[in-house]
């Protein structure tokens, strides 16, 4: 069966988490933003490339957040 983890909103854009799997994904997503800010932040002088290792992972975990989102997203919405 193919479960949704995430409802459409009723007004305006986005969804929110409607399983524990939904709410899972956002903590992990939003703890990745975290970390990635963090080691931003206490290595900011260290850096010269432009795009540093914390950045490249931040752009793809939200790549692969959107996808994961919008695959488990149900499209009828909670009507």
């Amino acid at each position: 069966m193919h479960e949704f983890w995430f409802t459409p909103k009723l007004t305006g854009y986005g969804a929110v988490p409607s399983t524990w799997e939904g709410y899972t994904l956002v903590g992990a997503f939003l703890t990745i933003i975290m970390v990635c800010v963090s080691v931003m932040i206490r290595r900011a002088k260290s850096y010269t490339a432009i795009f540093p290792l914390p950045m490249r992972v931040l752009a793809v975990s939200t790549v692969v957040f959107l996808i994961i989102c919008a695959w488990k997203t149900d499209g009828h919405g909670a009507r």
